[in-house]
């Protein structure tokens, strides 16, 4: 049996715009948890009015391979303690329990909110949008070594394999190469002249290796 072990990477986030009206905007950031089989989907919302505004609620509505875990009630995450004042910005959090990583998904969410007007007035308003989830964001970014690479090769344990041909931009190799780690949550084994080893992991526990190789005008994978 292959001993492979592989080291977690401590992912940054990066935010991406997802939603906007004339009181908010809405920028997501999705990265794996620590636990196995789950999401954490962080939202940036920046207050565009010159009001209060609070008493979040955020809701999704589950799929058939996805949950949402940290719930005040059922489908819904209120964040009570959250406020954002005039023209200010602060984060909110809910995670996903993943069950099953071959197919993209796009969930449906509304995010609920009050503005607290200068006139003592309160309004109720809401923002709805998607939250994409491409195979991408089921892998983990995780080192692994030459020998555990190659003891993995040839343990028996990928036991699913694909091959691609790509048309490649004018970079040279090695760009090409972090472009594709940077966005896909792979890192880099082994890299010579125009071939490289890459190494991923999905958050259910799969190894993904990768086998990179270049010719003139056409990357292979």
């Amino acid at each position: 049996v292959s001993s492979v072990t592989s080291q977690p990477y401590q992912e940054q986030s990066i935010y991406k715009p997802t939603a906007e009206c004339d009181n908010l905007t809405i920028e997501t950031s999705i990265i794996p948890t620590p636990t196995a089989a789950q999401l954490d989907v962080t939202f940036l919302l920046k207050n565009r009015t010159s009001s209060i505004i609070d008493h979040i609620d955020v809701h999704v509505i589950d799929s058939l391979s996805s949950k949402l875990l940290n719930t005040t009630r059922p489908n819904h995450v209120s964040f009570p303690s959250i406020t954002l004042f005039p023209n200010s910005q602060n984060y909110i959090h809910i995670y996903f329990g993943i069950n099953a990583i071959s197919f993209p998904q796009k969930l449906k969410a509304t995010l609920t909110y009050s503005i607290n007007k200068p006139t003592n007035e309160t309004q109720t308003d809401k923002i709805e949008f998607k939250i994409d989830l491409p195979c991408s964001q089921y892998l983990r970014k995780k080192s692994l070594d030459s020998d555990g690479f190659a003891d993995l090769m040839s343990s028996g344990t990928l036991t699913i394999q694909s091959h691609v041909s790509i048309s490649s931009s004018s970079q040279d190799f090695s760009a090409i190469i972090r472009a594709i780690c940077q966005s896909y949550r792979l890192t880099v084994v082994h890299e010579i002249n125009s071939a490289a080893s890459l190494y991923s992991e999905t958050i259910l526990g799969h190894p993904i290796a990768l086998l990179f190789k270049s010719t003139v005008r056409i990357g292979s994978v």
